[in-house]
């Protein structure tokens, strides 16, 4: 038998854990997202509302491949700390560095035989506090992530990220 007591420290661990839970789930994805190096003249950061399509995921194993050899690619580092210290170093979002990103992707633009994806290597760990997380080079490395969804060709779009074939090549 239960005492009304009891009964309330049940409901309130439970409603603990589900917040807890709640948080967990949101913070699977990344709070900044910065896209650099060719095509693009400068680094574009996505932060905010923006991120929110680049949920989970992203930590799955891929569900699509870059298909043709060479595709280009544009290189992201993805940070998964708080959207105000998202390298976990205090450093401010707009002077981050790709050597600061928890984890490391690649975006490759649709094609007019492929979607666009995100592809993500499989290491994933906070690279302040460990001295610096290089890119890696081998595409075999990459292999988490998949088809970016609709919305987020469309945040990117919107940011001057090419997210597909240019109407010259067309």
């Amino acid at each position: 038998m239960t005492t009304p007591r009891r009964a309330a420290i049940v409901l309130s661990l439970t409603t603990a854990l589900g917040i807890l839970w709640a948080s967990t789930l949101h913070a699977l994805g990344p709070t900044v997202m910065l896209f650099y190096g060719e095509p693009l003249k400068k680094p574009v950061l996505v932060t905010g509302a923006d991120t929110s399509e680049f949920g989970e995921w992203l930590l799955r194993p891929a569900t699509a491949s870059v298909g043709e050899p060479g595709r280009p690619f544009i290189k992201v580092a993805l940070f998964y700390g708080l959207a105000t210290d998202p390298a976990g170093n205090g450093v401010p979002v707009a002077e981050l560095t790709p050597e600061m990103a928890w984890q490391h992707a690649r975006f490759y633009p649709a094609t007019t035989k492929a979607p666009a994806l995100l592809l993500t290597a499989t290491f994933y760990k906070m690279a302040a506090r460990s001295g610096g997380t290089p890119a890696p080079t081998a595409e075999a490395a990459f292999t988490g992530g998949g088809p970016v969804p609709p919305a987020g060709l469309a945040a990117l779009q919107r940011l001057g990220i090419p997210v597909g074939p240019s109407k010259e090549r067309r």
